[in-house]
């Protein structure tokens, strides 16, 4: 399911206000994190995932909020987004948005932004969701593969030579590596930061992904209604 920016600045809305009781402050619906290497089927996995569970998808929408936020284009926010590596390239923000937008300015909008997804229930795909939200009840994924097959994947879907697109996969992994630890000092591919690691190296078939994380989701009791049956209790 794809969600439009006017949910997302709800959700913010949302995560502002104080819960009155427990009730109010557990997300309503299931959340789940999915960080993924470009290549490895990340993103087809959470469209169907989404698609199953019906769940709202939450990737650049997120970006948009932040970017309705601060009233700046969401285009120049996305560079920025890829480039940013420290406190002290604020001015790197005022020159392209022509005004003082700081890092942690960013950074503070980002957090308030998924916490409110938080609130709400949803997929969040990237930016840094598993890390803000640790934890919290919410089931975090990380997708990945060998750069040779993610590349073989890009290379047939776009139509584009196995060497170019051997290059893409690794600055999109280093683009990403570089957010998560200038954004929150923390590795991309820690696996301790997530519940599930998938390597998709050997999976032709995405929809046994979606079977493994559907296991995961019921184990942890985010699926409501359940989306797999419970087994009854063996007789005594």
């Amino acid at each position: 399911m794809s969600v439009n920016t006017q949910n997302v600045i709800q959700a913010l809305i949302r995560a502002n206000k104080p819960a009155h009781s427990p009730e109010e402050a557990a997300p309503r619906r299931p959340v789940i994190t999915i960080s993924r290497d470009l290549g490895s089927g990340g993103d087809q996995i959470a469209r169907a995932l989404a698609e199953r569970l019906g769940l709202d998808l939450y990737d650049m929408q997120i970006l948009d909020a932040i970017a309705a936020s601060n009233k700046v284009n969401a285009a120049l926010l996305q560079t920025l987004h890829e480039r940013v590596s420290s406190a002290s390239d604020a001015w790197l923000y005022s020159t392209m948005f022509g005004k003082n937008v700081s890092r942690d300015d960013y950074l503070s909008v980002l957090v308030t932004t998924v916490r409110g997804i938080y609130r709400k229930g949803g997929i969040i795909i990237g930016r840094g969701g598993h890390i803000i939200l640790a934890g919290r009840d919410v089931l975090r994924i990380r997708i990945t593969g060998s750069v040779e097959a993610c590349a073989r994947r890009l290379a047939q879907a776009e139509g584009i030579a196995l060497v170019d697109a051997r290059k893409r996969v690794r600055e999109r992994q280093q683009e990403r590596g570089r957010f998560i630890w200038r954004m929150f000092r923390a590795r991309v591919n820690d696996p301790t930061s997530f519940d599930l690691v998938i390597n998709t190296d050997h999976f032709g078939d995405f929809a046994h992904v979606l079977d493994v994380i559907l296991l995961a989701v019921h184990a942890m009791g985010l699926d409501t209604p359940p989306v797999l049956p419970r087994r009854p209790a063996n007789p005594d």
